[in-house]
């Protein structure tokens, strides 16, 4: 793989040969070339260098949760990037420039807020339930306000043009990926429609500020 400081020379230089300096241009286009033949640096290595990715760490098991998804999936809606499991069962972000370090920043910033908003729940409504049933009854209140939180960020954004860059990145740097199927919550009995609505008004209630998908100098803002 070539060094990463090499790829920001070459694009440096290339950047010196637009300028309207003739002769400063051919310079600097001249030495683009000299280091793009030095390091076998091709145009489209060139180009997917563009390309950066970043790690929030989840729940870290190979099978998540659905809402750990559907909350992956919103941030990759707003932010237009990609997103996989990786190996320690985080969410790496994928997407170009510094995006995906604003993605993982935002998917840690919801995830840990759904994490105490989870943790409350269980303190208010479950704390009589059976260890396994008031997992599965938090999950069904985690997955309706990872669905509001979606809702709400499509509400506000187009949907996304898929990015043939990344596209060829994660077939080059992560040829293996496979899909991976989250753990569903299904309990049945009472309380569970009660789950769903506390929160779906749970997620309604999160501010989604002019941080998201506003450019990638503000991170995601909530309230």
């Amino acid at each position: 793989m070539t060094d990463k400081a090499i790829l920001a020379k070459i694009r440096k230089c290339l950047a010196l040969a637009q300028s309207a300096n003739e002769n400063e241009a051919a310079i600097a286009l001249s030495k683009a070339r000299e280091l793009m033949e030095a390091h076998g640096v091709t145009e489209a290595k060139l180009a997917m260098s563009e390309v950066e990715e970043a790690s929030a760490r989840g729940n870290r098991s190979q099978r998540p949760p659905r809402w750990e998804t559907i909350l992956s999936n919103a941030v990759c809606r707003a932010l237009a990037v990609e997103c996989f499991l990786n190996a320690d069962g985080d969410r790496t972000f994928v997407g170009r420039g510094a995006v995906p370090e604003i993605a993982a920043y935002a998917f840690a910033v919801l995830f840990r807020r759904l994490k105490g908003a989870r943790a409350g729940y269980i303190r208010s409504h479950l704390k009589r339930c059976k260890p396994g049933r008031k997992r599965l009854r938090a999950d069904i209140y985690c997955e309706a306000w990872t669905a509001a939180v979606y809702v709400k960020i499509s509400a506000l954004l187009p949907e996304p043009q898929p990015d043939a860059l990344v596209a060829l990145y994660l077939a080059e740097r992560h040829p293996n990926l496979v899909p991976v199927k989250s753990r569903i919550a299904q309990p049945k009995g009472g309380g569970v429609e009660s789950d769903f609505l506390r929160g779906r008004h749970a997620g309604s209630s999160v501010e989604l500020n002019s941080g998201i998908g506003s450019g990638i100098d503000q991170p995601l803002a909530l309230t």
